[in-house]
């Protein structure tokens, strides 16, 4: 239940996620009233919560990764075991995390992992041995704190990272190129540039632009724009907020109601939002008159700003933020014209990661046909839409 990667879980998904369990180990060895949370793999590593008795400071991550060293020479197997939600509540009776797990599971039986003397509920999957880990392709990097499940209603937990690779050289070819990123983070040039500042007066997540960086961010926002009016996108501008009821009707609100803003006006009792998106204000200007479609395609281009209520914890720089704008854009086309509007719209991405000089992927996120009730649209649009996207990617030799 922990291996929460995107990708199918090839073999250095397993590695991580092993790695994981390892560290939960050592951990316990070193620590044996830790009581446990969660510990996936995730790109580039993997981590692990844990409650720990007393606070734990980046040296300490030494011993903790020896003492993995230590377990993986033992060349310990990983053995999966399905048991009885029943049996599962005595072998955890002392790690209330766990408890909790086991009762939010479905049905009757839970699997486990074991791996010498540790047992972690787990649904895999996992390498067959540690003998498949070389001791010198793994690191413990960083310490820092996670809410349980990610709410902050919840106890803070100890969070424990680590990266991952199937060789000493990539290991050491990522540490080298994370230094070297460091030198460059944006954090530290928007200060020394003087492009952008945070007050915590305003607000976290909530970034002001300078003199400078407004120069900069009206040149970027320009250059977009030409890049839209090329495809034949026009540009619009909306309210930051709307009605909750727009989003009632579009279908965001319940799926997005807990990332919104709401705002409370003094004349009435009705709710607002800063909006997320640009999505659903776009419908109401091509819903505003009658179209034929002979009018189509409507491309409509969007620079308004945005509003996300993300968790403080997870607020970093302008990766991570809760005001911005994003180039955004909507087209409302007749499906025999959707292949070439997603056509030109790659063209433009084409053109501008060019000019910035950056190399890029495109992920294609699919639909999951077994919980059907937390995405929009039936399963032949999905179907149907799915299958244009890949042909659109595959014609069109993206990465």
């Amino acid at each position: 239940m922990e291996n929460n990667i995107d990708l199918p879980a090839g073999r250095q998904e397993k590695l991580r996620h092993s790695l994981s369990h390892i560290m939960a180990s050592a951990v316990l060895e070193l620590y044996p009233k830790t009581k446990l949370g969660m510990g996936p793999a995730i790109e580039n590593g993997f981590y692990y919560d844990f409650q720990m008795q007393k606070p734990l400071e980046e040296k300490d991550l030494q011993a903790i990764e020896e003492k993995m060293k230590q377990i993986i020479s033992q060349k310990i197997k990983f053995e999966k075991k399905n048991i009885t939600k029943r049996v599962a509540k005595k072998l955890f009776a002392v790690q209330p995390y766990k408890l909790e797990l086991i009762k939010d599971l479905p049905g009757e039986n839970v699997s486990t992992y074991t791996s010498g003397e540790f047992v972690d509920l787990c649904k895999g999957p996992h390498i067959k041995s540690t003998k498949e880990i070389a001791p010198n392709t793994f690191k413990l990097t960083k310490v820092a704190g996670a809410y349980w499940k990610g709410d902050e209603k919840n106890k803070m937990l100890t969070r424990i990272y680590g990266i991952a690779f199937e060789t000493e050289k990539e290991l050491m070819d990522y540490l080298n190129m994370q230094a070297e990123a460091e030198k460059r983070d944006h954090r530290k040039l928007g200060e020394t540039l003087d492009l952008f500042v945070f007050s915590e007066l305003v607000g976290p997540g909530l970034p002001m632009y300078t003199f400078k960086g407004t120069a900069v961010l009206n040149e970027i926002k320009n250059y977009s724009n030409d890049l839209q009016k090329e495809i034949g996108y026009q540009e619009v501008q909306t309210p930051s907020m709307n009605r909750a009821e727009l989003f009632k009707v579009s279908g965001h609100y319940e799926k997005y109601k807990d990332d919104m803003f709401s705002v409370h006006s003094h004349y009435t009792k009705e709710t607002y939002f800063l909006k997320p998106m640009n999505c659903p204000q776009h419908t109401q200007l091509f819903a505003s008159r009658q179209r034929s479609y002979k009018d189509l395609p409507i491309r409509i281009a969007d620079f308004s700003q945005l509003h996300r209520d993300e968790k403080t914890g997870e607020l970093s720089g302008l990766t991570r933020v809760r005001g911005f704008r994003q180039d955004d854009g909507h087209s409302f086309c007749r499906e025999d014209q959707i292949k070439e509007e997603f056509k030109s719209v790659l063209s433009a991405v084409e053109k501008a990661m060019k000019t910035y000089g950056m190399n890029y992927k495109i992920r294609l996120s699919l639909w999951d046909p077994k919980q059907p009730e937390k995405y929009l649209g039936d399963a032949k649009i999905w179907k149907k839409s799915q299958q244009l996207l890949e042909e659109i990617l595959v014609e069109n030799k993206i990465e």
